[in-house]
């Protein structure tokens, strides 16, 4: 078997590689970006917004039969694409409202295409070469995400948000013209592939805020994990291969096995509500190691294929295949949540890592294959196009070295030291017993925009003078709601000490937050509640505070949503009132979803619980949604304590409006 890849010069290779990697941060940072975006298609209905997701996942094959029309798939072509890319996502950053909304979609679109287009010049040289470049862009991309304190740039205001896109692009719009000349050639086949890679990486392996809130660990500690498969995967791609596999078959069956339980690991390792644990932390660790390692490599040896011809139509059907890749695995397990689908939703990101390592099984058994029929009668070797040529070290240095400065700014800005938050003394202090509370419901940070404002909630929580927060929907890596860590930002930000449990998954929950004046809060526990209707699971987190030598017992609850699941709301909180027997003084705020006069609310006052809105509020006032408040569904009870000063803030940046209410203890 010879390897008869065209010769590619040194530094061409070492730009390709480079080139890949920025298109793929930028279409990562895409990535991220559609979520909350989708979620805006999810208001006119749930198949709507599965055909806007998809359709727009899906058009990234028209966007490259555009981009290379009347084109080969050479320089040129990937000039256009870059330049388009790079003017697209600029133009997201500046625009507000429906047009971000349109542009967005649009960008997510073209960002797919411009990364198969440039994987497919790319793959001239080889499949390792490919996913070098797109391993080392996503590796890129979540240390630039932690950088920024997972808090994408596209949704900040100031001009400091406009440095990362502007240098990306820069970069990006450089490599490609130097690249401009590049004739076409064949290349492998398969680029579908990089579809579910992306997709897969962008929800687990490449989100600092997924792994922390999947580990248990904090973000700067978990964010700096990433540099470990990063190096480790650059290393392996450098490395020369055989250009037959050497190994028996059932190695690559091994490796499928491998690939399935490490993914099946990250999921099941991690305990629900509780915190995993030490020795469970660990698995999961080693579990997203094995992922993070494993995926790329499954990905170079499943495009460690012969090289052939590539028109523009077959490669505008692979790019198609790409974005529905990266889409309906994502929208399927997400799904699940509104429409459950009978078996646990972890199965979908399972699959995905089982295809590629099936991908790379098969493309080793063809090359195998191959071999054995390149062999002439007389026993000498014939010839087959297949192309090994390793990932050009230069390149792969400059990847890691980015991406090690950047997880340590990152690190350097989680820090709980580093935090701009309110300091305590700019706080109205608590005195003589009596505190300012908020309760909200924050849509994992997914404004009416469509965006995600999470310093705008901080202003809203800061403004409020409250030195106790409620707080649910609070999202740490969910990409319908950006992939940010809003947990810690939020702590970090308010300067506050907080308890987050997990509700829904492990990166949707529900949060209290409270001044250092309240105390360090002692008996802290989750309490799971009773799935019963569905479709999402449900708990509560528990904290008591020291208010002025008072325990308080505070408790912050997301019941079912669907209105016609009474009977499991119902449940739900005589399972919170059973597992909280509190005597004294107590708070339960949250959503319930329910309304005045319905039975939930009655179970609550049979509890000795009063309403602060109907104590001392409007009880006409509405929290949802926020744009046009036609509901009350959020609310704030208590015992043992009286309210004052009750209302319901104008605010927008959640679907719901936060209340705020003055509580007095005795």
């Amino acid at each position: 078997m010879t390897d008869i890849s065209p010769p590619v010069a040194a530094r061409t290779c070492a730009r390709l590689v480079l080139l890949l990697a920025v298109v793929t941060a930028l279409t990562a940072d895409l990535v991220r970006t559609s979520g909350p975006l989708i979620d805006q298609a999810f208001t006119a209905g749930v198949v709507q917004a599965g055909a806007t997701a998809v359709g727009t996942y899906a058009a990234a094959g028209a966007l490259v039969a555009l981009v290379c029309l009347r084109r080969q798939v050479a320089g040129p072509a990937l000039v256009t694409g870059v330049v388009s890319l790079v003017v697209l996502r600029l133009a997201v950053q500046a625009t507000q409202g429906s047009a971000r909304f349109v542009l967005g979609l649009v960008a997510v679109a073209l960002a797919l295409a411009v990364l198969v287009v440039t994987a497919a010049v790319a793959a001239r040289v080889s499949g390792r070469v490919v996913a070098a470049g797109v391993s080392g862009g996503l590796a890129l991309s979540a240390a630039l995400t932690l950088a920024w304190s997972t808090w994408d740039p596209v949704w900040r205001p100031g001009v400091v948000a406009w440095v990362t896109p502007v240098l990306l692009g820069g970069v990006a719009v450089l490599l490609a013209r130097g690249l401009r000349r590049l004739p076409a050639a064949p290349a492998v086949r398969g680029l579908w592939l990089l579809g579910p890679f992306v997709g897969l990486a962008v929800m687990t392996v490449a989100n600092p805020a997924f792994l922390a809130s999947q580990t248990g660990l904090p973000l700067w500690v978990a964010g700096p994990l990433l540099l470990v498969p990063a190096v480790l995967v650059a290393v392996v791609l450098v490395l020369p291969v055989a250009r037959t596999p050497r190994t028996p078959a059932w190695i690559d069956g091994l490796l499928v096995v491998v690939l399935g339980s490490a993914s099946a690991g990250v999921f099941a390792a991690a305990t629900w509500p509780h915190d995993p644990g030490a020795w469970r932390t660990v698995l999961v660790c080693l579990s997203l190691l094995v992922l993070a390692v494993g995926a790329p490599l499954a990905l170079a040896r499943a495009l460690t294929r012969p090289v052939r011809d590539q028109s523009s139509a077959r490669l505008a059907g692979a790019a198609a295949c790409a974005g529905l890749g990266v889409i309906v695995p994502l929208l399927v397990y997400q799904l699940d949540y509104d429409v459950p689908l009978g078996v646990p939703n972890a199965v979908v990101p399972v699959l995905v890592a089982v295809l590629l390592s099936i991908m790379a099984a098969r493309a080793r058994s063809r090359a195998r294959a191959s071999e054995r029929d390149a062999v002439g009668t007389d026993g000498t070797d014939g010839t087959v196009e297949l192309s090994t040529v390793g990932a050009p070290l230069r390149a792969q240095l400059v990847l890691v070295t980015l991406t090690c400065a950047l997880l340590v700014v990152g690190t350097a800005v989680v820090l709980p030291s580093s935090g701009t938050g309110t300091p305590a003394d700019e706080r109205p202090p608590v005195a003589d017993g009596t505190l300012q509370m908020l309760d909200w419901n924050l849509h994992y940070g997914v404004s009416t925009g469509p965006g995600v404002e999470l310093d705008e909630m901080v202003d809203v929580i800061a403004g409020s003078g409250a030195q106790l927060v409620t707080l649910q929907e609070v999202s740490r890596g969910w990409v319908m709601g950006g992939g940010s860590d809003m947990a810690t930002y939020l702590e970090q930000r308010l300067g506050m000490h907080s308890a987050f449990v997990p509700a829904a998954d492990r990166q949707f929950g529900n949060m209290i937050l409270w001044d250092e004046s309240l105390g360090d809060g002692t008996d802290i526990d989750p309490t799971a509640l009773p799935y019963g209707a569905g479709p999402q699971r449900r708990s509560a987190v528990n904290v008591t505070l020291d208010v002025d030598g008072t325990p308080l017992r505070v408790t912050s609850v997301h019941l079912q949503h669907r209105m016609g699941n009474i009977d499991t709301r119902l449940d739900q909180i005589a399972a919170l009132l059973d597992a909280e027997p509190v005597v004294g003084a107590r708070l339960v705020a949250g959503d319930l979803n329910a309304e005045p006069g319905w039975p939930e609310v009655a179970l609550f006052e049979a509890a000795g619980l009063t309403s602060a809105v109907d104590e001392a509020g409007d009880p006409l006032s509405s929290t949802f949604p926020s744009d046009a408040p036609s509901s009350r569904i959020d609310w704030i009870f208590g015992a043992g304590v009286s309210f004052s000063d009750v209302e319901v803030l104008d605010v927008r940046q959640s679907d719901h409006r936060p209340l705020v209410a003055t509580v007095s203890l005795p």
